[in-house]
């Protein structure tokens, strides 16, 4: 993989790929199909690689928050099978999504982020990355997803997608980062339930949590929202910019490959 290649790594938020608010498990099937367009459309291996995380929705959360598996299974026996349950749940988004990409004839490499990772008392403690730079040289794109991962010490515990892709930014030094939501960026408040919550359309990243407050998800996550991604995202000195962006407005997946007259939130993470 040539280093003047741009590495890009896009999250698509749960809310974008599955109908999240849903009791049971469905792909927005109209939505996804769109967005592989637009990435057939602009994606150039020879420009730029890209990786794919995609968010667990109506697959993953509802389980695991049903059975309470965000603090771990531990030695419990229900846990463990429920913690198994939601991998193959997990795994068949991944499934789906891969397959919709593949028909738009983009070359997608589904990868179960399970047989890579294990945490540790809740947090990553090993990332196996060979296979994901192996993927990138080939000019394929890897699609990850947040997973029930097995733990040192809390057999089996969550490692949510945005705790993987601050690890692969860092990794490959990338410097910047995309969030497709269900909302057109960053509000002063959760814009689902207040109506004058205004949208901010850039921010340094220290003035996140001080000047700003951040509304919390409206649907059940089990990986701790907004909040969450900045931590994960907390001192990655090759960072400059996190984009917000509204991904249920499908168009707006172009913003991935030119950012000119981008429409949404721009963290700046530099320094000074």
């Amino acid at each position: 993989m040539s280093h003047q290649k741009e590495i890009i790594i896009v999250k698509l938020g749960g809310s974008i790929v599955t109908e999240k608010s849903a009791d049971q498990p469905i792909v927005r099937q109209s939505n996804v199909v769109n967005i592989a367009r637009i990435f057939r459309k602009h994606f150039n291996p020879e420009k730029h690689s890209l990786v794919l995380i995609h968010g667990a929705g109506s697959f993953g959360h509802l389980h695991a928050h049903r059975y309470k598996l965000a603090l771990g299974t531990k030695d419990h026996p229900e846990k463990i099978f429920r913690a198994i349950e939601n991998q193959s749940l997990d795994a068949r988004l991944n499934s789906e999504l891969t397959q919709i990409f593949i028909k738009a004839k983009l070359p997608v490499v589904g990868m179960p982020t399970r047989t890579i990772a294990i945490n540790n008392r809740g947090f990553l403690s090993s990332l196996v990355t060979g296979s994901i730079k192996r993927a990138l040289e080939a000019n394929t794109i890897p699609l990850l997803h947040g997973d029930m991962v097995f733990d040192k010490a809390w057999g089996l515990s969550v490692l949510s997608g945005d705790v993987l892709l601050a690890k692969l930014a860092q990794y490959f030094k990338v410097t910047k980062v995309f969030f497709a939501s269900d909302v057109d960026g960053i509000f002063s408040q959760d814009p689902h339930q207040f109506k004058k919550a205004k949208l901010i359309p850039k921010v340094r990243f220290e003035k996140i949590g001080s000047s700003i407050t951040l509304g919390c998800s409206h649907h059940k996550d089990v990986t701790g929202g907004l909040s969450k991604k900045f931590t994960a995202l907390n001192k990655l000195p090759a960072l400059e910019k996190i984009f917000f962006f509204n991904g249920s407005k499908t168009k707006n997946f172009h913003f991935v490959f030119d950012q000119k007259d981008f429409f949404g939130t721009i963290i700046d993470t530099r320094k000074g």
